[in-house]
């Protein structure tokens, strides 16, 4: 079996999730590791510049190309490291047969198996407004602690004016954002966007923090038959 990835949404939120996956399967040689075909496509227009109307660029028909090439590979499943983009979910499926990962509901088992019963979310804007985790969550009994206004700012800054850009980030404003949904009741605080994901792979954030991305590279080795690493 062999996975696919639609990688380039970002550049570095790809690189990080590989990273995952390989450090994720048990393994005791090369040939134990899941064979992995990544499409990294960065052109693919931005998903929440698209979802808030700030932009007439529609990312899913680029999306669609690059999920039906990856199933003409041979793919068993494919894996999407863009949280953002599971607002296309649906027609992202339809497009191809075999199975699209994002993470997401992985990541909610996960918590309710855990016994967390409220989750902050730090996403984007697009995220929060297509509510990609927010019903996620609720369907496993998890009620979802959303910013204010001025902290998704906040996050939104992290994601394109830091990560995006290759800056260091605010880690300063991560903690803010952070205390402020563990205030209003958030057990943990999801990191809901692969951007903040390579924040907490470069920075080693302390406790406190749930990564999807963790989840996504979980979901995809399962999807794919492999056994992951405790």
């Amino acid at each position: 079996m062999s996975l696919g990835v639609i990688g380039g949404m970002g550049p570095m939120a790809t690189a990080c999730f590989l990273e995952i996956l390989t450090e994720k399967t048990y393994a005791e040689r090369d040939g134990d590791h899941l064979e992995t075909i990544i499409y990294s496509c960065p052109q693919i227009p931005d998903r929440t510049s698209f979802i808030l109307g700030k932009s007439d660029s529609d990312p899913r028909p680029k999306i669609i190309e690059t999920a039906l090439k990856l199933q003409r590979e041979g793919v068993s499943a494919i894996a999407v490291p863009c949280v953002t983009a599971r607002s296309f979910k649906e027609e992202i499926q339809a497009s191809v047969d075999v199975p699209i990962l994002f993470g997401v509901e992985a990541a909610a088992r996960k918590l309710s198996e855990s016994g967390i019963r409220k989750a902050g979310i730090m996403a984007t804007d697009g995220s929060i407004k297509t509510r990609v985790i927010q019903d996620v969550l609720e369907s496993f009994g998890i009620e979802a602690v959303i910013p204010s206004d001025d902290d998704r700012a906040k996050v939104m800054s992290l994601i394109y004016d830091d990560v995006k850009t290759g800056r260091d980030p605010d880690l300063d404003k991560l903690r803010e954002v952070r205390d402020n949904l563990t205030a209003a009741g958030a057990q943990t605080v999801i990191l809901g966007c692969t951007e903040l994901s390579v924040i907490n792979r470069s920075y080693k954030l302390e406790d406190g923090y749930f990564d999807i991305l963790e989840m996504l590279a979980e979901e995809a080795l399962e999807a794919c038959g492999m056994r992951v690493r405790a």
